[in-house]
């Protein structure tokens, strides 16, 4: 595993941002349940899913080497924020 996440690759990038995200809302999800508070009306929690691949990002773009795992990150972030924004407007946590 730490052999894929040391390689140049879009894969690696893939599984950065996206397992980051995953355990980040899994957390708050938790959370969430352990203090008995419904998730539909905490939706714009789950923001702070997107702090933990923009710090690996920081990272990888400051090494400026893995070119590729960046290009990665930054096009994950840019797909899961826009979906997020879409789940914020369906369910009207914002309006515009």
């Amino acid at each position: 595993m730490s052999d894929l996440l040391k390689q140049n690759r879009v894969l690696a990038g893939l599984l950065l941002s996206l397992g980051s995200e995953l355990v980040t809302g899994a957390l708050l999800w938790l959370g969430l349940f352990i203090a008995h508070q419904p998730v539909e009306s905490h939706i714009r929690w789950f923001g702070i899913c997107f702090v933990p691949p923009l710090l690996i990002l920081h990272r990888f773009a400051k090494k400026k080497q893995d070119t590729q795992i960046v290009k990665t990150l930054i096009i994950a972030l840019f797909v899961t924020f826009i979906i997020f924004l879409y789940i914020l407007f369906k369910t009207k946590a914002i309006a515009l």
